[in-house]
């Protein structure tokens, strides 16, 4: 997620056309001539109504997409292979919105709820709670428990699983620009990682973002400083080392990775769907702005693989409708979109 005024976005938008340094060799990745020619298609699976933020999702391993709202306190099931309706799975009238989700084991997710306001751009400090959504029996008949409650969370935003046998999880504070882990167990909280590279800035007050784990280490976006980086961390979350820049790719908010550990950013204000390979070098933009229209990807905002046999070179993709957008006013009601890489040549499931 990513809000902040305009003079903040004056100040990125001039951070996101500095040229970046990587931690790799530098390459280009779309003159490979195995693969197709950009951008590729966005299919939309499902548009909710104009002023909807949908913030982020959860493959669930029976193909079914969680999506979780931002500017309601909704949790919503979607069928990405049927028309039917999305199914409203929960509403948490505790709060404002939803923020962050993540899969621990089979059918049990945690997500962050909070009071952010998009509408007032007002965000009460410790207003964050963690709940478990467990829809074994179903989204119609899931089950809520109140994890934890964060009285000093400046805002929680994306969250990974750390070890899912222990109950683990990370979550990112952007607005305190650090990284919490919660036992979802023992309810135990505690920081974990604080560095500058996490922090926001004087013009963009919401730090560190999207975060996953890979091969050892904690990798994030931060989009008020335009980079995406990575810390080497123990398997209880700790750091191991310095951190890595791998790169200064301008604004990404959530991110995902293949098989062979390539990325993919939601690129929210400026409309794309961004690829690195793990060889860093320059992001290059598969879809959207300034490909093509940038109402095809109207603030793109996390992204996750299909799971299924079928599906999983499908990228789905959800957005906020644009209401973050450097374009004009959006038109667009926030959407779960498809991105098919099969033979596209960005998409390997690794060894």
């Amino acid at each position: 997620m990513k809000l902040f005024s305009t003079a903040s976005l004056h100040c990125l938008l001039i951070s996101s056309v500095i040229p970046f340094t990587s931690a790799y060799p530098a390459s280009e990745y779309n003159t490979a001539s195995s693969r197709k020619p950009l951008p590729l298609s966005v299919e939309v699976v499902h548009e909710f109504p104009h002023g909807t933020w949908v913030e982020n999702l959860a493959v669930r391993s029976n193909g079914k997409v969680l999506v979780d709202i931002l500017t309601s306190p909704d949790i919503y099931q979607i069928d990405p292979f049927t028309k039917k309706a999305p199914i409203l799975v929960h509403h948490f009238s505790e709060h404002l919105g939803l923020l962050g989700i993540t899969e621990t084991t089979q059918d049990i997710f945690y997500l962050v709820a909070g009071n952010y306001s998009a509408a007032t751009n007002t965000n009460p400090v410790g207003a964050y709670d963690v709940y478990e959504v467990d829809v074994r029996k179903g989204a119609k008949q899931a089950r809520i428990n109140k994890i934890a409650n964060f009285p000093k969370a400046g805002l929680l935003n994306g969250v990974t699983t750390l070890n899912a046998k222990k109950g683990l999880i990370l979550i990112a504070d952007s607005g305190a620009g650090l990284v919490y882990k919660l036992n979802v167990k023992t309810r135990q909280i505690h920081v974990v990682l604080d560095d500058p590279t996490m922090d926001p800035t004087a013009a963009v007050p919401y730090g560190i973002n999207g975060i996953h784990l890979r091969d050892g280490a904690l990798f994030f976006t931060n989009g008020a400083q335009g980079i995406f980086a990575k810390f080497p961390i123990s398997p209880d979350g700790v750091a191991r080392g310095p951190v890595t820049v791998i790169s200064r790719e301008g604004f990404s908010d959530d991110f995902c990775f293949d098989g062979k550990g390539d990325a993919f950013f939601a690129q929210n204000s400026d409309n794309n769907l961004g690829f690195l390979g793990p060889e860093g070098g320059k992001v290059t933009v598969l879809t959207g702005a300034p490909l093509t229209d940038k109402t095809l990807l109207a603030g793109p905002t996390a992204c996750q693989f299909g799971r299924l046999a079928g599906d999983k070179k499908s990228l789905y993709i959800t957005t906020s409708g644009g209401q973050n957008s450097n374009a004009s006013t959006p038109t667009l009601g926030a959407q779960l979109t498809r991105v098919n890489l099969a033979s596209s040549g960005y998409y390997n499931k690794g060894s």
